[in-house]
């Protein structure tokens, strides 16, 4: 209807438009073709495609027959531009075609098709998928192979459109997170003629309780991807309750198939209504029901009933959520879920003001008039043909000096993301012997949090000086000296080691002096580096990885483990102790009101004996390996993120505690430091809280509403997701990487910052670095032969040796590490 719309109109504006479309039509031969104008004077090609119109089908993505009809097409008509619709059964090797042939190609994704090949982020069991597919483990239609081959078809034709064109804003954010680049991805929400979008058949309020009950309108068919089951099982559960009725249009397939017995006094079965006939159905109604499974890339119905002062209740399946907003115009619910779903309803059956107040607020939203959208396309397809991007940046060395979460989201996963684009990266240890031969064949080279050694820093000028240029990347404040006293580690090691922690600070701050670019994860990083070293700085926020993001959505196909609500502070770190304490006298006192709450403590946090009377409330985590991390998450009702106030350390931090949390759908509640507030929207994908009693509301807030929680956190999923995606991720950090090389190709006019360099000697070896991916899963070894020979007492003594270091390495890096286990062998021995 949208293309059919859109043809019309620029043919009535005096273009010359020809169509070329697929058919569905069981009764004739596949692939044949016909040409015939329609009622309004339009030609038209058709060529049936029925046969490949199965979503597992190759056909349905790669139909080489239809693509070359479509080239004698194109080669007879010789258009200008090209405007692609719904390429399902036809293929998208009409899109190279066009190129081929010469036209500016205009590309609509009306859905999700093109990374999807179930078109709707559904599986088979109406279960949503990731909205990132790579960031997901669902197998889609076929297989894992199958989709990934699909996937790369599908990308290789996306390289030749010029502009790609999103029916909503939501929608335009998950193709931009599935990799389609924003340099060529423009909103255009569908239009509707003028006199259906200027229609607002405005009843003068809502009426009270005497005069009825409230109207519930449910107007999405029989298809379950509408969620028709959910709908039917949401008004089982409101039987107990008088007030209301539901007109539910298009249902007599559902209710026959599965015999839903449907009670006539509330529910009305009725069949599909004609589009002339909206005006009278939406007239009749309150309240709009929108229980979508699959995830809606606009939903123009939800406008209609929203202009005509109809709340909306709906699940938070995208394209009606870009017009309903909880708790003002309608109520937005978890995708499948049926019990959400009822007690949605069941409050605007129990409190009319709140209905009165949520239609009054209905009519504020605009629906697009569709001459606005003709004078888009019109635009686009004037506006000249975009040059393609020309990548210098093709190979990339990673020197990483730490290793851990760290190495994992500052080295790993920029490196994931590059590769997603094309670019090679080598990631090694920056005592490695062949970092020379490796560093003279690459375009970029990246030091991450690496001590200046004579070798590190002979390196960086021999890159340098062939116009490569060397960033220095890290995401802590560990590079300058004058804010020691804001560092947690200096407070907690005894003198020796934190003489040799700081003698790491000089070691850092020399390495970054000497490279070109500064790359950190905060802006307040950022901002430090830029003003003490005056090199140029930029900003890369610590993103989702595939590994991590997949192991979370794996987590997220079961439910929570039985039992009461659960909390959880799960450190990373030996320096988060006086971060727990700022809430632990909250935390404590909410734990002592409910003793249905337990509370999680995971890895190295210290908390006072004041927990000690909870007993079984309070649950110890040992530090687990990360990739277990999700599963623990998961089990969370609400994960805390606090950080110590007033410290510009603090306030340097990334938000990764918000973001694998988010992955999981947990909610987090967390300290406003600026990385926290630029991630989370309050109360929407998250919680902030300062002051004590900040925190005690925010948490007793989450605990007791399972319906905010739920929304909370699927919001954060999804706004970790399509932020902070690998495909977005990789963009931005290839785009760092071309700046800092046009930079290198610029004399250096860096005023020298005074800095006294610190430099050790640490000759080459090899070192083997945490590995990545699905090898890191695997069991740690057996602890060997040499093991059995020693006593019980000293093996135990130096296995939590080897384990402190190892922990301080992962941590701090390497000097830390030899000074704690210099120190431990001492009372070990």
């Amino acid at each position: 209807m949208a293309a059919q719309r859109l043809a019309r109109g620029l043919r009535e504006r005096g273009h010359d438009v020809s169509v070329y479309a697929g058919r569905l039509d069981a009764g004739r031969t596949p692939l044949s073709t016909w040409e015939e104008i329609d009622e309004v004077g339009l030609a038209v090609r058709w060529i049936v495609t029925t046969d490949a119109i199965d979503w597992s089908s190759t056909r349905n993505y790669d139909n080489p027959p239809v693509t070359a009809d479509f080239s004698a097409y194109l080669r007879r008509e010789r258009p200008d531009v090209v405007h692609l619709h719904t390429l399902q059964s036809l293929g998208a090797g009409l899109v190279g075609a066009s190129a081929e042939g010469g036209a500016r190609v205009v590309l609509t994704m009306h859905d999700f098709w093109w990374f999807c090949a179930r078109q709707f982020l559904v599986e088979h069991d109406l279960r949503p998928c990731s909205l990132v597919v790579d960031a997901g483990v669902c197998e889609c239609q076929v297989d894992r192979p199958w989709l990934d081959a699909r996937t790369r078809f599908l990308r290789a034709q996306l390289g030749h459109v010029d502009v790609v064109l999103a029916p909503s804003s939501s929608a335009a954010r998950v193709f931009a997170a599935n990799g389609v680049p924003v340099t060529r991805l423009k909103v255009d929400e569908n239009g509707l003629p003028e006199a259906e979008a200027s229609a607002r058949a405005q009843r003068p309020g809502r009426r009270t309780r005497a005069h009825g009950p409230v109207r519930f309108l449910y107007a999405g068919g029989s298809n379950p991807m509408k969620g028709v089951q959910d709908l039917f099982a949401a008004a089982r559960h409101l039987t107990d309750r008088a007030g209301w009725h539901l007109r539910a249009y298009g249902t007599e397939e559902h209710v026959a198939a599965t015999g839903e017995e449907v009670d006539a006094r509330s529910i009305d079965v009725l069949a599909s209504f004609d589009p002339a006939e909206l005006d009278d159905v939406l007239a009749e109604s309150d309240v709009l029901v929108v229980p979508s499974v699959m995830r809606e890339s606009h939903s123009i119905i939800t406008r209609e009933a929203l202009v005509r002062g109809l709340a909306v209740v709906c699940t938070d399946s995208l394209g009606p959520e870009e017009v309903v907003e909880h708790g003002r115009n309608g109520l937005v619910v978890p995708t499948g879920a049926p019990l959400a779903l009822s007690r949605a309803m069941r409050r605007l059956i129990d409190e009319p003001a709140l209905l009165d107040r949520l239609q009054a607020a209905a009519p504020s939203v605009a629906v697009r008039p569709l001459s606005t959208q003709l004078d888009t396309a019109e635009e686009v397809y004037s506006s000249p043909s975009r040059e393609r991007e020309v990548t210098q940046v093709r190979r990339v060395l990673f020197v990483s000096g730490i290793e851990g979460a760290p190495l994992r989201y500052r080295v790993r996963l920029p490196a994931e993301a590059l590769e997603l684009l094309g670019v090679e990266s080598e990631v090694r240890h920056y005592r490695d012997p062949g970092l020379d031969q490796i560093a003279a064949r690459v375009d970029a080279v990246v030091i991450y949090r690496v001590p200046a050694t004579p070798q590190i820093l002979a390196l960086i000028d021999a890159t340098r000086a062939k116009g490569t240029p060397v960033l220095f990347d890290v995401d802590d404040l560990i590079f300058d000296p004058s804010v020691a006293d804001s560092i947690p580690a200096l407070k907690l090691l005894p003198p020796d080691e934190a003489e040799l922690w700081m003698q790491g600070v000089h070691r850092y701050r020399t390495t970054l002096e000497a490279c070109d670019v500064f790359i950190g994860s905060t802006r307040a990083l950022v901002d430090h580096a830029e003003r003490v070293t005056g090199l140029p700085a930029e900003r890369y926020p610590n993103g989702v990885g595939i590994v991590l993001a997949r192991l979370s959505d794996e987590a997220l196909r079961r439910p929570r483990a039985p039992g009461g609500l659960r909390i959880g502070y799960l450190s990373g770190t030996t320096t988060h102790d006086h971060d727990w304490l700022h809430i632990e006298p909250t935390v404590l006192a909410v734990l002592r009101r409910r003793p249905d709450v337990e509370l999680w403590l995971g890895g190295h946090v210290s908390p006072s004996t004041a927990l000690q009377d909870l007993g079984d409330q309070v649950r110890r985590i040992p530090m687990l390996p990360w990739t277990e991390l999700p599963g623990v998450l998961r089990d969370l009702d609400v994960n805390l993120a606090p950080l110590e106030p007033g410290s510009i350390f603090n306030e340097a931090k990334s938000a990764i505690k918000w973001l694998e949390a988010a992955l999981t759908a947990t909610p987090t509640i967390a300290s406003p430091t600026e990385p926290f507030r630029e991630v989370i929207a309050d109360e929407r994908n998250g919680l902030l809280a300062n002051a004590r009693d900040e925190w005690g509301r925010a948490l007793e807030g989450l605990l007791d509403d399972v319906d905010a929680r739920a929304r909370v956190g699927e919001r954060a999923r999804r706004d970790a997701l399509l932020g902070f995606s690998p495909h977005a991720q990789g963009a931005r950090y290839l785009a760092i990487l071309e700046r800092a090389r046009r930079r290198a190709t610029e004399p250096r006019t860096r005023a020298a910052s005074g800095w006294v360099p610190v430099v050790l000697d640490e000759p080459p070896t090899e070192v083997q670095l945490d590995d990545y991916g699905p090898s890191a899963w695997a069991p740690a070894g057996a602890a060997g032969a040499a093991g059995a020979a020693m006593t019980p007492a000293l093996h135990t003594r130096l296995g939590r040796l080897a384990r402190r270091g190892r922990a301080v390495w992962r941590e701090e890096g390497a000097l830390a590490a030899l000074g704690a286990a210099a120190r431990l062998l001492r009372r070990a021995l």
